[in-house]
């Protein structure tokens, strides 16, 4: 019900409520319409349980002091183990071809069915972490003052050095180990990097450094290597749109249906195994995953402070409207800088609404991804410790002599963007 102008009533309350035609209307009381789009993830309502349930016990365990360092718990243990299972076919699709080869003749025959194996091999190799072929590397001589910020975090935090930034237009900020050497990179995504305060930038280095301390990266890798495996076996033993038409064509012409049957029972038995395999194997990881992001957000205050690690992680639920405003200028406006604009249309948004948007997240259980715990418990438990003074700190004239820096990658960035989004 409208009262006066800029104000109305909440229809379940009657409370009194501010109204902005920019943002949803809300009742800070009674959480009426604070949510008026409802929940949009297609994740199956077990698999929210489960997860609501391990970010629970997690917090808890975290804010009565059960866990106190990063360290090899139960659970990263065992998603070690069952990754070196996986990830001991193709060693085995190897020594396979190699005994095939020296101990099977005649010779022409053991070459020929040696190409199965090796084959198995080499399409299960483990690969090393590869960038984006859009993305922008920046590396120490052209941006000294960015990489001085990084070196005196990550001594603050106990980690190597970074050996490169790689630049790009997504709202994210990353860390990884690419290549074979494993060298340290942190991804910097614009749209979401001009949305922060100098402050809450140091928070999400720190928590990205974080990372490498806590050897998360490395871990990942071992994982999501095992993962890779267990997909491309899942792709092969599933049914695809050949199968469907190779059996329609068996019913048209009216042959054998035995290879086709044959097809079917090893698709349903060894699919089945697979992906059961891969159902274990995300479980035993979600918990030391969502683990090493809570260990990270307190190393995060340990080095940029409290107040700015809780604000820089209620700026993760705000992400999309960076983006947009980026996408908006970069596709429609020749006169704006987009960058400025990402920034103007983040920092322009109310408090309230970045209230409601966390509210949202506590009812979703909405996260950055399935690795990450809730938003509002991850804001909720680094104000629930004791508050910490920064050891780092960015002013106002260094962060935006970092983003000069930046402007030369930036603008590659920018033309990349223009040009894929026409």
């Amino acid at each position: 019900m409208q009262t006066d102008q800029g104000a109305t009533r909440c229809p379940q309350c009657a409370h009194q409520l501010p109204a902005d035609p920019l943002y949803v209307t809300w009742c800070d009381r009674c959480d009426w319409n604070v949510d008026p789009t409802g929940p949009t993830d297609k994740t199956p309502a077990w698999r929210l349980r489960l997860e609501h349930r391990l970010a629970e016990t997690l917090y808890r365990e975290l804010e009565q002091g059960k866990i106190h360092r990063p360290g090899w718990d139960a659970a990263r243990v065992a998603a070690y183990l069952l990754s070196a299972v996986i990830l001991l076919l193709p060693l085995a699709g190897l020594l396979g071809g190699i005994a095939l080869l020296v101990f099977y003749r005649p010779l022409w025959l053991s070459a020929s069915l040696s190409i199965i194996p090796f084959g198995l091999a080499f399409l299960l190799r483990p690969r090393a972490n590869q960038l984006d072929s859009d993305t922008r590397l920046i590396h120490r001589e052209q941006a000294p003052l960015l990489f001085a910020l990084l070196d005196k975090i990550a001594v603050a935090v106990g980690t190597t050095p970074v050996g490169a930034v790689a630049v790009d237009a997504e709202p994210n900020i990353y860390y990884a180990r690419v290549g074979w050497r494993f060298t340290p990179v942190v991804g910097i995504g614009l749209s979401l990097w001009m949305g922060l305060r100098p402050q809450e930038r140091v928070a999400v280095l720190a928590h990205e450094l974080g990372h490498g301390r806590n050897g998360d990266a490395r871990h990942g890798w071992v994982v999501n290597s095992a993962a890779a495996i267990l997909d491309e076996l899942d792709e092969t033993f599933s049914e695809q749109p050949l199968d469907q038409y190779r059996q329609e064509l068996i019913y048209a012409t009216g042959t054998d249906t035995t290879p086709s049957l044959i097809t079917r029972i090893v698709n349903a038995t060894v699919g089945g195994a697979v992906s059961g395999v891969q159902w274990m194997l995300t479980m035993i990881d979600l918990r030391s995953r969502q683990r090493a992001e809570y260990l990270a957000d307190r190393r995060s205050a340990e080095i940029a402070g409290s107040e700015a690690c809780a604000r820089a992680l209620e700026r993760s639920v705000l992400v999309d409207t960076p983006w947009r405003a980026l996408q908006h200028a970069v596709r429609f406006s020749s006169e704006l800088d987009p960058l400025e604009e990402a920034g103007r249309a983040v920092n322009e948004i109310p408090a309230r609404e970045v209230e409601r948007r966390l509210r949202v997240s506590g009812l979703r259980d909405s996260r950055i991804d399935s690795s990450h715990p809730p938003t509002n418990l991850r804001v909720k438990l680094i104000r629930a410790r004791p508050t910490q003074s920064a050891l780092v700190v960015l002013g106002n004239d260094q962060s935006r002599a970092i983003d000069r820096e930046l402007a030369g990658p930036a603008e590659g960035v920018l033309k990349e963007l223009r040009s894929a989004l026409r």
